[in-house]
């Protein structure tokens, strides 16, 4: 009977260590989940700062195109630089395309950058 009962905790030693293992192993797999998510977030906003700043770059272009070069109403225009790209279009103040209230035109910018999209809208 005595031997019984000693066969039988051994059982509970293994059966708990194999539980608190197996938590371990839960609890360590979701904090590596958590963390990649956050890695790989922390590294498209840098994609987004990039994106923004071409979109950016595509307005500034325009309004050069505009003032220095004369660009007509309705010009689109593209370009590309270090991996980052831009697509703008100008519309004159009458187009659905601008919002109400617009005096002369307005400006709509799209940057790229490794697949995040970002906006610009300026109107004058």
């Amino acid at each position: 009977m005595l031997q019984n009962r000693k066969k039988q905790k051994k059982g509970i030693i293994l059966y708990l260590t194999i539980l608190i293992l197996g938590l371990l192993f839960a609890i360590g797999i979701g904090l590596s989940l958590i963390v990649f998510t956050q890695i790989k977030m922390t590294r498209e906003i840098g994609y987004s700062v990039n994106a923004l700043c071409a979109a950016d770059s595509g307005v500034e272009i325009a309004l050069y195109g505009l003032y220095q070069e004369g660009w007509p109403l309705g010009t689109s225009t593209s370009g590309s630089f270090d991996n980052a790209s831009y697509t703008v279009f100008i519309y004159a103040s009458s187009s659905l395309n601008c919002a109400t209230g617009t005096q002369y035109y307005c400006i709509k910018s799209q940057g790229e950058f490794k697949d995040i999209f970002r906006n610009v809208e300026a109107a004058y």
